[in-house]
């Protein structure tokens, strides 16, 4: 059977305005040619859809019993096309982005509340996860962006990253502890009643590259994987914990002294990771846009570095 989308707004629109001459209007045709589409689907069904008068064109019990599927129809396809255009606009969709707890905790919230007022209609789901299992999930297709350092070997995760901010390391102290003002010596860490992180954290793999032998030296007595735990724990005195600039700006430790390590080889640099050769879609690309717009505006502690003209840069 050949009824094309013609012959089904051809049909609406006279059923509607029980006029050929009203429908021939609203459809930017010429009478004739609305005629021969009515005719043509009613050849193609073997119906008479509609009976004609001298005063106005009524519809058959055929022509009423199709009318109901006939615009359901039309709507449905103007509704595809319509999502299809402000997805292509960036106006529509989702995005699944993964990130440490500090990003998420940080810049993050400004981020999505800015993007949200902008783009409404997009949905975007957030996971936490550590820094490998960031790129883990960006690799294995999970996610579309990733935001987290390097833990490993891009090639390795099928990852390709675009440079974000870098946060220098130092050390949370809990209420009272006995501080100056000078920068933290290397060597005076294994002095200082750390609680220890674990896993492949982007703090573990910046501590085993730039410190190794800082666990060994040091008499750790908690382990604790969790950044809002590490608060917790830092409050109640249970112990000082060495977080990056970027993790310690957190609300939580506004009230908490934090005293950067005397090293610049100590540091974690944060990336936007996104799955190697992958086209983002407009959402995402709007998404990363308000990324880079509202990174100088959010508060960091000293310690963060965020380079100009890192809008333009690409995914490497």
């Amino acid at each position: 059977m050949n009824v094309s989308l013609r012959h089904l707004r051809a049909f609406v629109a006279v059923a509607k305005t029980e006029s050929f001459t009203a429908a021939a209007g609203i459809l930017h045709l010429t009478q004739p040619s609305l005629t021969k589409a009515i005719r043509e689907l009613e050849e193609e069904l073997g119906l008479s859809l509609f009976e004609r008068t001298t005063r106005k064109v009524l519809l058959t019990p055929y022509g009423m019993a199709f009318l109901p599927s006939a615009q359901q129809l039309l709507n449905k396809l103007d509704l595809a096309l319509k999502n299809l255009q402000e997805q292509a606009n960036g106006l529509r969709g989702t995005i699944r982005v993964a990130a440490g707890a500090a990003i998420s905790t940080t810049l993050l919230p400004v981020v999505i509340s800015t993007f949200a007022r902008r783009y409404p209609n997009i949905t975007i789901h957030l996971f936490n996860d550590t820094s490998g299992g960031v790129m883990r999930r960006v690799g294995a297709g999970e996610v579309d962006l990733g935001i987290g350092s390097y833990t490993g070997s891009a090639a390795a995760h099928d990852v390709a990253a675009r440079y974000l901010l870098s946060a220098r390391l130092g050390v949370l102290f809990p209420p009272g502890y006995p501080v100056d003002d000078a920068l933290i010596a290397e060597n005076d860490l294994k002095k200082i009643p750390l609680l220890r992180d674990e896993g492949d954290t982007s703090i573990m793999s910046v501590l085993h590259q730039g410190s190794p032998n800082l666990w060994a030296a040091h008499n750790y007595q908690l382990v604790v994987t969790d950044l809002i735990s590490q608060f917790a724990m830092v409050k109640a005195g249970v112990g000082a914990c060495i977080l990056s600039a970027l993790a310690a700006s957190h609300p939580l430790s506004e009230d908490l002294v934090y005293k950067l390590i005397d090293s610049t080889r100590l540091r974690r640099e944060l990336y936007l990771f996104s799955r190697k050769n992958a086209v983002p879609s407009a959402a995402l690309s709007l998404f990363i846009d308000v990324i880079y717009e509202v990174l100088p505006s959010v508060y960091f502690r000293e310690g963060v570095t965020i380079e100009s003209g890192l809008k333009s840069e690409m995914f490497i």
